[in-house]
């Protein structure tokens, strides 16, 4: 008997609807799809930045280097560290970015790359943060703990404000460093992968492979041989360093010289300062330390808490955030424990911690680690309000017209030529041999074609207004260098010193100031022909200011105003105090014969403090003071209709 064989059935039955996404997992694709919308927000700022030439002395020393190497120069000469690229901390990354510049030969790769990097190493921590909430506590639980985790990641306004500091090598390898980390608590032998990475950045980024070591070692059983074999590398690499002489850029004794003597963090410098010495000091004085910090304790506060201050209380994370703390913290002044990119690793590493100390509490008190959750989620929310908004204003400080100017004399330049330029937009022009940045007074060396760059009023700029416009007026005239370009705040130059001269001088604020060195005001007008003696500012007619910005930065105390002008009726000679935006002194003066000087007396012996920004609350932050001194300006009004003439404008102390 035959048996009958069933034919299928022409459509298979619905399977079973397949199941949702777990908590977690939706916070992990929230999480993703938010760090590609701060990418984007990277790379758009970034573009901006790179445009308006707001990219300063930082960027071009490693922007030069790197354009050399990629133009086949192995051992680069940094002429603005005035030393070999390699003895800048070791900083050897710039190597391996070399073979980029010819996949895209443009100067904003080094940005972007660096916006690259700093979301890669958002994305390790968010995936670090899942696994470590997984962890310690399924459900949804640990989707609200990851999302708190990715608010202190998305939140802390510091991310921002360390890729717009120009480019640096921190920020480059943090991907790796969270690699390792993770690999090391992991037991993972693939993490030594990451330290060479890691380590390819120098003395900065050695410090961090130490104190990735100490956590492993901390963390547990399964991690504590590899740390502490990590720590070791981490000490013997920073010793090479300093052996090879690698550390010239930034030498131990610069930074922490005091410590070995127990004295203020100034004033003193040991040229042979060693790692013995300094440990020798601090273990001989302690108390200097612990004055350091408490002195820098809001900028120590201001680092951590928008990252979550429960995570130092995780054992994997604390060595590393205290070894990045001390390194920035004990440094004088405020330049390195200010947040910015130096303490990238707090902003990055501290909410992996936080997540552990919250996952391990709700073991124990489950609504007490929620509630914690809330409170540094808000917390961080609250630096984001108070600081996000300081951004463009902190690092955007180039108008378009001026970034225009400087676009037009960037083409002009020729690639062999030198160029010494204000170093506020010296960023862009560095893609050459030869660069040097203008800090202040002082000698500069010049080879060959050179090109005057200065922007006085522009950027973020360490030159006085004063010093900037004396050297405009030697340049146009004892230096008898060609102007080439004067428009929107910028001033061009091309020089060829004679036969035997190899330094220039950039002149102190003592100078007599020209008044024709500036925009055009109001009222007046840059007359600029014939001999450079005879050049000034001019009225057009109208009523205001003829001349403004004649201005000094000087401390409290009694001067005289020297202003060289010409006029056929009454005009009017000021002194303002612009710190405290307070008139100290007014003189009418009525027609003159020819040219004449008109004095004042100033009695500047008012104090007016700088006004910066430092948030409000408990949302506070201590950064690099203004310089010290009063803004004392010299202007020149006039009612109209008359011919006034500024030639130059003095200020000098009183008897």
């Amino acid at each position: 008997m035959s048996k009958v064989i069933a034919a299928p059935p022409t459509h298979a039955a619905p399977g079973p609807p397949p199941a949702p996404a777990s908590p977690l997992r939706r916070v992990r694709r929230i999480g993703y799809a938010l760090l590609g919308l701060q990418l984007a927000g990277l790379l758009a700022w970034s573009s901006i930045l790179y445009g308006r030439f707001s990219l300063t002395w930082d960027y071009a020393t490693y922007h030069q280097a790197w354009f050399l190497i990629a133009h086949g120069n192995l051992n680069p000469y940094s002429t603005l560290a005035g030393l070999p690229f390699w003895q800048n901390d070791g900083e050897f990354a710039v190597w391996v970015l070399a073979p980029f510049y010819w996949i895209w030969p443009h100067d904003l790769l080094l940005l972007w790359l660096q916006d690259v990097a700093m979301v890669c190493a958002e994305a390790v921590a968010l995936i670090w943060m899942c696994e470590l909430a997984q962890r310690y506590r399924a459900g949804r639980d640990a989707a609200w703990f990851a999302g708190a985790g990715l608010v202190l990641l998305l939140a802390n306004p510091w991310v921002w404000w360390a890729v717009s500091f120009d480019f640096h090598e921190e920020t480059l390898i943090i991907p790796f460093a969270v690699l390792a980390a993770r690999d090391l608590i992991k037991g993972r032998r693939r993490a030594w992968v990451w330290v060479a990475a890691v380590l390819v950045a120098g003395a900065p980024t050695a410090t961090y492979v130490i104190g990735l070591g100490l956590g492993g070692v901390l963390a547990g059983r399964r991690s504590r041989v590899m740390g502490a074999a990590m720590a070791c590398t981490g000490v013997g690499y920073s010793l090479l360093i300093v052996l090879v002489h690698a550390d010239l850029g930034v030498p131990l004794a610069k930074h922490y010289a005091y410590l070995a003597v127990g004295g203020p963090p100034t004033g003193y410098v040991a040229r042979n300062l060693t790692l013995f010495d300094l440990a020798k000091g601090i273990l001989s004085h302690p108390s200097g330390v612990l004055r350091t910090f408490w002195a820098k304790r809001t900028d120590v506060v201001a680092n951590l808490a928008p990252a979550g201050l429960l995570g130092l209380g995780s054992l994997m994370v604390l060595p590393l955030m205290l070894v990045v703390l001390l390194a920035n913290i004990l440094s004088p002044g405020l330049q390195f424990s200010e947040p910015l990119f130096q303490s990238l690793p707090v902003y990055i590493f501290l909410p992996v911690g936080t997540i552990a100390v919250l996952g391990w509490l709700a073991r124990r008190h489950r609504r007490t680690a929620l509630l914690l959750a809330g409170l540094v989620a808000a917390q961080a929310l609250g630096w984001a309000a108070v600081w996000g908004p300081q951004t463009r204003g902190e690092w955007l400080r180039v108008p378009r017209s001026t970034a225009a100017t400087l676009s037009d004399i960037e083409a002009l330049i020729p690639a062999s030529a030198e160029v010494v330029v204000s170093q506020g937009v010296s960023g862009r022009l560095s893609g050459r041999a030869d660069i040097e940045t203008i800090f202040g007074p002082g000698t500069m060396p010049v080879h060959g074609e050179t090109w005057f760059v200065i922007t006085p009023l522009s950027g973020i700029e360490v030159q006085s207004t004063a010093s900037a416009m004396a050297f405009i007026g030697e340049l146009a005239g004892p230096l008898h260098a060609t102007l080439v370009t004067h428009a929107n705040g910028v001033w061009a130059f091309r020089w060829s010193p004679p036969p035997g001269v190899h330094t220039v001088t950039v002149p102190a604020d003592t100078a007599p100031l020209p008044a024709w060195a500036l925009a055009p005001q109001a009222a007046g007008i840059s007359v600029m022909t014939g001999p450079p003696g005879t050049w000034h500012a001019a009225s057009t007619g109208g009523q205001g200011y003829v001349a403004t910005g004649l201005a000094w930065q000087e401390p409290p105390g009694r001067y005289r105003a020297v202003v060289a002008l010409s006029s056929d009726g009454p005009v009017k000679v000021e002194v303002w105090n612009d710190t405290g935006h307070t008139l100290l002194a007014r003189q009418s003066i009525p027609e003159t014969t020819g040219t004449e000087s008109v004095v004042l007396p100033v009695d500047a012996t008012t104090v007016y403090r700088a006004r910066i920004f430092s948030g409000w609350g408990p949302f506070r932050a201590d950064f690099t003071p203004p310089p010290a001194g009063e803004r004392l300006e010299v202007r020149v009004w006039s009612p109209g209709r008359e011919t006034v003439n500024v030639y130059s404008a003095e200020l000098v102390p009183a008897g």
